[in-house]
């Protein structure tokens, strides 16, 4: 456990710094419309290009991983990460300020795809759950402090000087990373290049793995996207009711992240996947119930959350670990393909849902429950209780 933390903690930190990029600013983009003279939808469009960016680097990155080695990769990406964020802090104009979120995406996307197969190829199957564990639990810290420190820089300080943190922050993780990565060998077991291996996405077993955990994700952030609607025009509360859902949907998570990889550890991955893809159902059946009976009470809303962010704590990671553990030689193009995925399939479920977002929780409810259904329908073979080594041997 000691070198699981001391391997993922700054990795963490690394992606981390490249998700705080996407929520820092928001708070400041009144002050950037205005400073700018630029339009809203102009505002609008400097999440959107980043989110693009990042998106369609994932394959790309994974790639350069699997090439090139994975602390070339992240090297490259947060250069990219630090010189897009000083460019945008420099942003004479809307124009230049776009080109800079450009950059910074690329760059946010090395370490996103990067750090996962990184710690697939250190540690074996069991063990890189606990490792992505711990960073997919400080990765979750973000969406609760970054808005919250974005809105005191805006305050008290220049908007310019969001940027320019995070450009601080990535180059001064660089030298630890680029130590941990560069000292650290692949563990016995782990997954390391095979001579003759098909590549990841010729195999169907990695294939459904993916898509299980692209759908899966995608019911969290397209929840997320719809929670602000819900919670201020359906159930008529303030923001603060949409700050309190993350914080306690973060802290669910957070508990269950930790005694799943105690429970991978001990029982195999299995356990862990059962029990996060029970509470997922859970939460899906409490939301339709709500939804269902009209009741329009943040509490109960909060509760269904804070039990689907639980079973993803419980799940998420050691859904990864296993389809990175199926894509046997090639982790930094499965870890980018899953992500690609994971993108694509939140695009499409937003996009799906908005429509109907004025019917309510209903729509969002049955998004959630169609997505963790198909999550769980796509990876059948991973609720039989049998070792988890014979499972990667599979397919």
């Amino acid at each position: 456990m000691l070198r699981q933390r001391r391997i993922a903690i700054p990795l963490a930190a690394l992606t981390a710094v490249g998700m705080l990029a996407s929520d820092l600013y928001l708070p400041a983009l009144p002050s950037i419309q205005a400073q700018l003279r630029a339009s809203m939808f102009a505002g609008q469009g400097t999440m959107a290009i980043f989110m693009l960016s990042l998106a369609l680097s994932q394959f790309a990155w994974g790639w350069l991983a699997d090439r090139y080695g994975d602390l070339r990769a992240i090297m490259a990406g947060t250069v990219l990460l630090a010189v897009g964020s000083v460019l945008c802090g420099l942003a004479p104009d809307m124009a230049s300020l776009l080109i800079g979120r450009l950059i910074q995406g690329l760059g946010a996307g090395a370490a996103t795809v990067a750090v996962p197969a990184l710690i697939r190829r250190r540690f074996s199957e069991r063990d890189s759950v606990g490792a992505m564990a711990l960073v997919a639990t400080v990765e979750s810290t973000v969406p609760a402090i970054g808005p919250v420190l974005g809105a005191a820089i805006v305050l008290h300080l220049d908007w310019r000087l969001s940027f320019y943190l995070i450009a601080a922050l990535a180059v001064g993780l660089l030298p630890l990373v680029s130590r941990i990565v560069g000292r650290t060998a692949p563990a016995a077991g782990s997954a390391g290049p095979v001579a003759g291996a098909r590549p990841a996405w010729m195999t169907w077993g990695f294939v459904r793995h993916a898509l299980s955990y692209a759908a899966m994700f995608g019911a969290l952030l397209m929840y997320v996207a719809s929670a602000p609607h819900l919670v201020t025009a359906w159930i008529g509360t303030g923001v603060g009711g949409f700050a309190v859902l993350q914080l306690c949907g973060v802290g669910a998570f957070m508990v269950a992240a930790t005694c799943g990889a105690k429970l991978a550890a001990r029982y195999g991955v299995e356990r862990a996947m059962l029990g996060g893809a029970g509470l997922q159902i859970l939460a899906a059946a409490m939301m339709m119930a709500q939804a269902s009976a009209g009741l329009r009470s943040l509490t109960v809303l909060i509760a269904a959350w804070a039990v689907f962010c639980a079973g993803l704590g419980l799940r998420g990671p050691s859904l990864m670990s296993r389809a990175l553990s199926l894509a046997v030689g090639n982790p930094g193009k499965a870890a980018g393909l899953v992500m690609t995925a994971a993108f694509g399939m939140t695009a499409l479920a937003t996009m799906a849902v908005a429509p109907f977002l004025m019917g309510g929780l209903l729509p969002v409810a049955f998004g959630v429950a169609i997505l963790v259904l198909l999550s769980i329908v796509l990876v059948p073979d991973a609720f039989r209780l049998h070792s988890g080594q014979h499972a990667a041997k599979r397919t």
